[in-house]
């Protein structure tokens, strides 16, 4: 086995993980991306509602609050 051979062999077992470490990555990726996701968005609607808005934080998550918002955003005039 010449030197070479040897060096690319160690370089192949460097460069496959484990399985548990891809399986972590997909459930990572698959779950909690979409969690942050949400997170940032109830983050959004709280700095914009109470801070920007300057309305009380009780309001922020009721559902009348964010219909009206949509009628306003989508009225025809």
């Amino acid at each position: 086995m010449t030197e070479n051979e040897e060096i690319t062999k160690k370089q192949k077992k460097k460069v496959s993980s484990p399985k548990w470490k891809r399986r972590l990555f997909l459930t990572w990726k698959w779950l909690g991306i979409p969690f942050l996701c949400v997170i940032g968005l109830g983050a959004g609607m709280v700095i914009g509602y109470v801070y920007l808005g300057k309305r009380p934080m009780e309001e922020v998550y009721e559902f009348d609050t964010w219909r009206h918002i949509y009628d306003l955003v989508f009225s025809e005039t």
